[in-house]
């Protein structure tokens, strides 16, 4: 046909890994009843992993589904030492005589979190 030109092919590369052959037999069967290869299936990954750069918990949920726990108790831990933080922020202000500082005019934790993500949700909209 004239006037049309065929798309250009993204460049590939091969990977190899190791699995144990017990868990590549299952995969390899739940994908074939999907419809999927295993390849397509790396792929996906791939690109999820791209997609999520910017939100570890949600990579990290999807490689290492059993550490969500104890990424919720690493946010408790950082929460926690936030709080600390406020306190000792408030108890110097009122030991130097800083008038308005009582660490009530700071924004919670949650606050904080919804702010982030709903600026994050207005860049990728």
């Amino acid at each position: 046909m004239p006037g049309t030109t065929a798309a250009p092919q993204a460049r590939q590369t091969q990977m190899n890994t190791r699995i144990d052959a017990a868990l590549k037999e299952a995969g390899d069967a739940v994908l074939a009843r999907l419809g999927y290869s295993p390849s397509a299936a790396v792929r996906g990954l791939w690109q999820f992993v791209v997609d999520h750069q910017d939100d570890a918990a949600s990579v990290r949920e999807v490689i290492e589904p059993d550490a969500a726990g104890s990424l919720s108790d690493e946010a408790a831990r950082k929460a926690s030492a936030i709080n600390s933080l406020r306190s000792l922020y408030a108890q110097t202000a009122q030991e130097l005589g800083i008038p308005g500082n009582s660490g009530v005019d700071l924004p919670s934790w949650v606050d904080l979190r919804e702010d982030w993500y709903h600026e994050r949700l207005g860049r990728e909209a």
